[in-house]
């Protein structure tokens, strides 16, 4: 590395001196040239920012020779210097000094070329120069003032035959100006082989080899710009036939081409490949259209059979294309392969008997579903109408020939045809309504158990709270009877106890038997009563609940039809996604 930065330090250092030393002795040609591989050594090493100002020394340089050599007339070697600051500073990513310098090496161009002609009539050399200028003002796509300086010179040469070969070097220039103005493909064609023959060896025998590449890249931005305007076509190749072809019977295909693109095609050629196999009756395989501009269509129509015993037959045909633009670019294009699928029957008539056998099978499955145990009838007549629209969709379909649309509905339609079969047949009933009686039984079976443990709950609380209830009452009326009854007797004693007497102390304990009897007799009575009342309390709950329990088994039993409907709805729904 110390090695490599050494030798850069070494170069860079001989070249400033050598330039500098050039410059001393006001060489400023030379002395541009010393910085410029001084400042390209240093782009290379360093980069451009390090650079730029050993450029602009190497143009200040270029400028001063350009001076020098405007005031000795020598117009031509001035616009060489020029053209090296012109290449500085599209280096330097400066179009817009790049254009002014290419513009004063234009101008100093054709001011050689007027000394040409005026001072030395060298109507070659000077005609040179005119068409070099014109392709540089292609490079600054100024094809108004190319045109301008071309008019001018072409007028003083184009009808003199002394003038072949400057007229053949200034043609280069106006083909170009031709090509890119009227979009002609001819002209472009023109000016390059000119560029090639004429302009370039002269133009090399006059400048330096810079100036020749500069020719060759003006000529690939006039090539850039015809491209970017030039419209091209988009030919759009189509074969049509039938998808219904039967054996032994005559068929039409026809080739469709149409150009969707923005510019007009040239010698459109098209190759039909379709096996010997299949018969051309009429028509041919291979045919060219000159022509075809932009949004214009081209048809052509062969009619073939395929002649065949028996079975189905299977062929496949394909084409090819090739066109050219307006640039004599050749372009092709292949269509196909497709089938040509040869039957003994038409599809369509086969495909439109099973679809006619469908709508009367629609007619007898609505007939025997109706009042199904297995569907509802809503069910069925939405089930019908649906596969009736299948039909006449791919009925449409059949006249379209979209034969694979009809084959699938097909397949759906059957798909339900056979659900129907399934879900009417004697065994779907019957394991139907053997599983809906299980499911039923043994939701209501749960369904009364578990209401039979809440009634039976909800019986014992309550029993228990109304013997409590009743016990508390009974006890609560006995205290009563029997505080009553100590008072009373506690008063009659009171009140009798000074009276009684030996005599009537019987008397005494046949009323406090009597109070006894009936006492005990109240009770009994109460006891009774509470009895009975406790016994219809109960009766009305058992009825309340018998109530209560038939409603619940209702409520079940409800569930269950609803629960097998949207089994049921599921089951459709699952068979409508499958198809």
């Amino acid at each position: 590395m110390s090695g490599e930065r050494t030798s850069y330090d070494g170069d860079l250092a001989r070249l400033m001196s050598e330039a500098r030393d050039l410059f001393k002795s006001a060489n400023y040609s030379q002395a541009a040239n010393k910085y410029l591989k001084a400042a390209e050594v240093q782009h290379e090493t360093l980069g451009l920012e390090q650079a730029r100002d050993l450029y602009n020394e190497a143009i200040q340089n270029f400028l001063r020779a350009s001076e020098d050599y405007k005031e000795k007339k020598q117009y031509r070697t001035s616009a060489q210097n020029l053209y090296q600051i012109a290449l500085i500073y599209k280096k330097l990513n400066d179009k817009e000094n790049w254009s002014a310098a290419m513009r004063a090496v234009i101008d100093d161009l054709l001011s050689a070329a007027q000394d040409y002609l005026q001072l030395w009539n060298e109507y070659e050399r000077a005609i040179t120069l005119v068409s070099a200028s014109c392709f540089l003002l292609f490079s600054l796509e100024d094809f108004s003032l190319a045109e301008q300086y071309y008019n001018q010179y072409i007028s003083q040469i184009q009808n003199d035959p002394g003038f072949t070969v400057a007229q053949q070097v200034l043609y280069a220039a106006g083909y170009a100006i031709k090509a890119v103005k009227d979009l002609d493909a001819k002209a472009l064609l023109s000016a390059q082989q000119l560029v090639g023959s004429h302009l370039k060896p002269h133009l090399s025998q006059m400048m330096d080899a810079s100036f020749v590449d500069a020719i060759d890249r003006s000529l690939d931005d006039v090539v850039r710009i015809f491209r970017s305007k030039i419209k091209l076509p988009k030919i759009i190749p189509e074969l049509n036939f039938s998808r219904d072809l039967v054996l032994n019977e005559p068929s039409t295909l026809k080739v469709i081409l149409e150009n969707e693109g923005e510019g007009d095609a040239f010698n459109i050629d098209f190759q039909l490949y379709i096996p010997d196999d299949v018969e051309i009756l009429d028509g041919q395989k291979q045919f060219t259209v000159p022509e075809l501009t932009s949004g214009q269509k081209h048809e052509h129509s062969l009619t073939f059979r395929c002649m065949s015993a028996t079975g189905e037959v299977t062929h496949e045909v394909s084409g090819k294309v090739t066109f050219y633009d307006q640039l004599q670019t050749k372009q092709t294009m292949m269509i196909g392969p497709y089938d040509l699928i040869f039957r003994e029957v038409s599809l369509s008539k086969e495909l439109g008997g099973q679809l006619a056998d469908f709508e009367a099978r629609c007619n007898n499955y609505k007939e025997s579903l109706k009042n199904s145990l297995i569907l509802p009838d809503e069910v069925v007549e939405k089930t019908i109408s649906l596969i009736r629209d299948i039909i006449r969709a791919a009925e449409e379909d059949i006249s379209k020939e979209e034969f694979k649309s009809v084959e699938s509905s097909i397949l759906s339609i059957s798909k339900a045809f056979n659900f129907f079969d399934d879900i009417t047949s004697p065994d779907f009933v019957q394991k139907i309504k053997e599983e809906r009686d299980r499911v039923l039984q043994e939701k209501i079976d749960a369904a009364v158990e578990k209401v039979k443990l809440e009634l039976q709950e909800e019986f014992a609380k309550e029993k228990q709270e109304l013997s409590t209830r009743h016990q508390e009452e009974l006890t609560n009326l006995e205290n009563e009877l029997r505080q009553k009854f100590e008072e009373e007797k506690s008063t009659i004693i009171e009140q009798t106890k000074a009276e009684v007497s030996e005599k009537h102390k019987q008397e005494i304990e046949e009323l406090m038997n009597e109070l006894n009897s009936q006492h005990k007799k109240e009770i009994e009575e109460l006891k009774l009563e509470a009895e009975e009342e406790k016994n219809r309390a109960l009766a009305e709950l058992r009825a309340q609940m018998e109530e209560e329990k038939k409603k619940a088994l209702e409520e079940q039993e409800s569930l269950l039809q609803e629960e097998f409907q949207k089994r049921l709805s599921q089951l459709q729904n699952s068979s409508k996604k499958k198809d």
